[in-house]
């Protein structure tokens, strides 16, 4: 729902920036126009993406489909790379033969300062779902419409000068100074493709998460530590909204199945506590006894046990 919504607004900006920087010679309104078309791009490949995403890890793809999000994040940079490195051209090309003549900037003064608001509208929204949902994805989406909206101030306060400075009769003034806009919001527009891309990368090589999430699910195996011999490592990855954890630990010999499927869903229920779209698998091995010295048992489980009982 929340692509679905991005995808319209997008349509609906582009649209309306191409068509007015045009036809109100703006290229700061054109480009941004253009910038908005992009998004719509990668808007729709974002769609495609999830709607592979969301489907649950099976036996071919065990870790999910959330590859096919990365690999939709890496294109949709190159795209957003590549056509503003086109667009950049042309502004230079469009300065160097730069006209006198100026358009309706209080006209469109007024269309910046609404379509700010839509956009800065859209980036809390998306980031409130990309929150609600854990998907990376949506949080992509929506530093994009953070930054459009930061792109959108600039071609405002561009139009706000240009009124005054069409108002004192310094036309051509105000134009170069538009062209200039359009040159310096699409190098900005540059940042969030750079990241984004970087990002996908790592989730296309698999690199495991954050350490500080690791951090919190290692903090999960401290509280139950005192229930097992040894906690041996921790293995985890990101598959689109899902969050793959794996553990190795080593309870006593003589545990029965019953007790150690125990611990295996109290650890499960704790780290989906902590993150409620995380798929943990805890693989226990018996210890190799040891812990029997002299005939007599100092399994730190059962001794445990022993004091909690008494």
């Amino acid at each position: 729902m929340s692509t679905r919504l991005s995808l319209l607004v997008g349509i609906i900006l582009a649209s309306a920036g191409i068509v007015l920087g045009y036809l109100e010679s703006s290229l700061a309104v054109q480009i941004n126009g253009f910038i908005a078309l992009i998004d719509v791009v990668n808007s729709i490949l974002l769609m495609i993406a999830v709607n592979h995403s969301v489907r649950t890890p099976d036996y071919v793809f065990n870790y999910g489909y959330g590859k096919y999000e990365s690999l939709t994040l890496l294109l949709s940079a190159i795209l957003l790379l590549g056509v503003l490195g086109f667009a950049f051209w042309e502004l230079i090309q469009t300065y160097a033969n730069i006209e006198s003549t100026s358009g309706n900037y209080s006209l469109l003064s007024f269309y910046s300062f609404l379509t700010f608001f839509v956009m800065y509208g859209m980036y809390k929204y998306q980031l409130s779902s990309s929150k609600r949902f854990r998907m990376p994805i949506l949080k992509f989406d929506a530093e994009i419409w953070k930054m459009d909206s930061f792109i959108e101030l600039g071609v405002l306060a561009n139009l706000l000068l240009g009124v005054i400075l069409i108002a004192v009769d310094y036309n051509q003034l105000a134009k170069q100074i538009d062209s200039l806009t359009a040159i310096g919001l699409t190098a900005l527009a540059l940042r969030v493709p750079l990241k984004g891309s970087k990002e996908a990368l790592n989730q296309l090589l698999d690199k495991t998460l954050p350490d500080d999430i690791q951090f919190e699910i290692i903090a999960v195996v401290a509280e139950n530590v005192n229930e097992m011999c040894e906690f041996k490592s921790v293995h985890t990855r990101q598959s689109g909204k899902d969050i793959f954890v794996e553990l190795d630990i080593i309870l006593p010999y003589d545990y029965t199945m019953d007790e150690k499927y125990a611990i295996e869903k109290k650890m499960q229920k704790q780290i989906q506590s902590v993150y409620p779209t995380a798929i943990s698998r805890i693989y226990a091995v018996p210890c190799p006894k040891d812990c029997i010295m002299h005939g007599i048992r100092k399994c730190p489980v059962h001794l445990f046990k022993k004091d909690n009982n008494e």
